[in-house]
């Protein structure tokens, strides 16, 4: 038995529970739309991505080769991690950014409402930041419900470095602001780097 669900802990903690002669493992392609549904369907959707499979007591030595040998098959990169640093990753990666888009667009709608023109002005840095706002809710609010320890502890991060900036930004402080900024250029490129995109 193969999941493909966003979020492992309870996942994999229920696969604890079948009865003994079921194997199985958890699993999470790192791809994906913001849009759901056969007209979102894309045939290389899975290609040169990593998917995450996550162990359990009842992953034997075959379900995990064969669960890699499914992955490599429809193009992805088999990648094994505990379900709780699967779950921790993602909380940052994944959850938070949905959670960050999300409150962009509350907050432009908010100003939209007062001015309906906000959104002739809004260009591709806007529609891109807030892409993930389109996303399913029904399926995210499980997400983030079952991901909730995790979530919340990004969530705090996230907070404390939107803090951190204000402050900066408070203080009309050009040599601190700038450097702030520098270093999350450097992190993207790092980021962009590591991933393998030029």
């Amino acid at each position: 038995m193969l999941d493909l669900g966003s979020t492992k802990g309870d996942i994999c903690a229920a696969m604890e529970t079948l009865p003994p002669q079921f194997r199985a493992i958890g699993g999470h392609p790192m791809c994906g739309k913001e849009i759901a549904g056969l007209e979102a369907a894309e045939a290389t959707l899975f290609h040169h991505k990593t998917f995450i499979l996550t162990p359990t007591s009842r992953t034997d030595e075959t379900m995990s080769d064969l669960a890699k040998a499914l992955v490599a098959a429809v193009g992805a990169r088999p990648l094994l991690l505990p379900a709780a640093q699967h779950d921790q990753m993602v909380a940052a990666i994944s959850h938070l950014p949905y959670l960050a888009a999300s409150v962009l667009m509350r907050v432009a709608a908010e100003q939209a409402a007062q001015d309906g023109r906000l959104w002739q002005v809004s260009a591709s840095g806007f529609r891109d930041t807030a892409r993930l706002a389109g996303s399913d809710p029904a399926m995210l609010r499980d997400i983030l419900l079952t991901n909730r320890e995790a979530v919340l502890e990004q969530l705090g991060q996230y907070q404390g470095q939107l803090a951190a900036v204000a402050e900066l930004i408070q203080r009309g402080d050009e040599t601190a602001l700038a450097a702030w900024l520098q270093a999350r250029q450097t992190e993207y490129a790092a980021y962009r780097r590591d991933k393998g995109e030029h």
